[in-house]
């Protein structure tokens, strides 16, 4: 069984509870690890092909962690804002979301923006080689990246942001201002929908990703905007349904076991698009994804049980910094292979070690940029407001642990 847990809010913050899915954090770090793996996936072919043949298919496709980091966004806010926000618009409301995203997504970003700031901007001053050149390095570019709007005029995203990784926040931001209004629809989509219209609704706002991705790739022009929108919007209506759904023994078997189908068929699916080179496909997982995220909004067994492990979910919490934190190191440890061709060069003892410790030590820096910048800063933001900011569901060592429905009711 999953737990629920309230956070103890400290005195005179007057936070109310959120309730968390143990799974749904944890199974975040699966997400940022599938794209660390996906960003250096080339390296690991040409060092370990008995690895490449193993595992390469599935690397081959860690983009998809992104969109399933869209779907889980939808869903999350969802369940924390979708009945405070969806009745009406509320300018007050909307304010305390909006500060509430900011607080959340922006002190991390702008830390390691600074830092790629310096990264890029040293290379270039001393005409070294970088191994990612930027598109645009400008007072301009970094003012857009800055203010999170960098993507939102762009139809691409190759070389756009200073830190690679970093257009996918860019994006998420826009959902973020939209989110007010899209919560307006979702929640009378509820009201007004049977279960089963429900389901089909899901799968009509993912036919646009589908389709297109097909059409014009998952790179396509302007392809970002369709797959957050779509991903997100049906991650927010994939709650309402799971929350209509009994939460018996039977079903969160059930739930569970979903999982781990879809999981099979997501696996199977990049050796398929693999084998086959139809790479025009890569689409019809993400409905796979958002089923995925649905489903661990109920299950409590099997993979689900694995993801709401302390560990997993301390990773989940520290996800988005290590999202941050990656490409970054990556595109260090690359100028390093280029400035030391001997002992880092490919094909040596140097770049095998160096490929095998690299997910470890994304992970150790991402850790600790959230717990002792992201974590504080966020809260600090918090503190700056003076509305009442609802705390985000964390594992602090401070927590009461109670039994719950997985999309369950807050604790009063």
């Amino acid at each position: 069984m999953q737990e629920k847990v309230m956070i103890k809010t400290p005195p005179g913050e007057g936070a109310a509870a959120v309730t968390q899915v143990h799974a749904l954090t944890g199974v975040r770090i699966v997400a940022a690890m599938w794209v660390v793996l996906f960003h250096i996936r080339g390296n690991l072919a040409s060092e370990f092909p008995e690895l490449a043949e193993l595992l390469g298919p599935v690397l081959a496709h860690g983009e998809l962690g992104v969109d399933l980091f869209f779907a889980l966004s939808g869903y999350v806010l969802a369940l924390n804002y979708g009945d405070r926000m969806g009745l009406k618009l509320n300018r007050k409301a909307t304010l305390k979301f909006w500060w509430a995203r900011l607080a959340r997504v922006w002190p991390a970003y702008a830390f390691m923006l600074v830092f790629t700031a310096v990264w890029h901007g040293v290379l270039l001053a001393r005409h070294s080689a970088d191994p990612v050149a930027v598109r645009d390095f400008s007072v301009a570019s970094f003012l857009r990246q800055l203010s999170l709007v960098v993507q939102w005029t762009e139809p691409g995203f190759e070389r756009l942001t200073w830190n690679g990784a970093a257009w996918s926040v860019s994006a998420e931001a826009f959902a973020y201002l939209l989110f007010p209004l899209m919560v307006l629809l979702v929640f009378r989509l509820n009201r007004s929908l049977s279960t089963r219209s429900m389901v089909i609704m899901v799968g009509i706002l993912l036919f646009p990703v589908v389709f297109f991705s097909y059409v014009l790739g998952l790179y396509g022009a302007w392809m970002w905007l369709l797959r957050i929108l779509c991903a997100f919007m049906a991650g927010a209506l994939a709650f309402y349904i799971v929350r209509r759904i009994p939460s018996s023994g039977r079903n969160r078997l059930v739930a569970s076991h979903v999982i781990v189908v879809a999981t099979v068929l997501i696996i199977a699916g990049c050796f398929w698009i693999d084998r086959t080179g139809r790479s025009q496909y890569i689409g019809l997982l993400i409905p796979v994804l958002v089923l995925i995220v649905g489903a661990l909004g109920m299950a409590d067994r099997h993979i689900a049980k694995l993801l709401g492990t302390r560990p997993l979910v301390v990773g989940g919490m520290a996800s988005y910094s290590i999202y941050l934190v990656h490409m970054p190191v990556i595109e260090i440890f690359w100028k390093m292979q280029m400035t030391f061709p001997e002992s880092l060069g490919a094909g040596t003892p140097g770049a095998k070690l160096g490929f095998i410790l690299l997910p470890a030590v994304v992970s150790g820096l991402g850790y600790c940029l959230w717990r002792f910048f992201e974590e504080p800063a966020r809260r600090k933001m918090r503190l700056m407001s003076t509305q009442n900011i609802p705390e985000r569901a964390v594992d602090d060592p401070a927590v009461d642990h109670q039994a719950h429905h997985a999309v369950g009711k807050r604790i009063p």
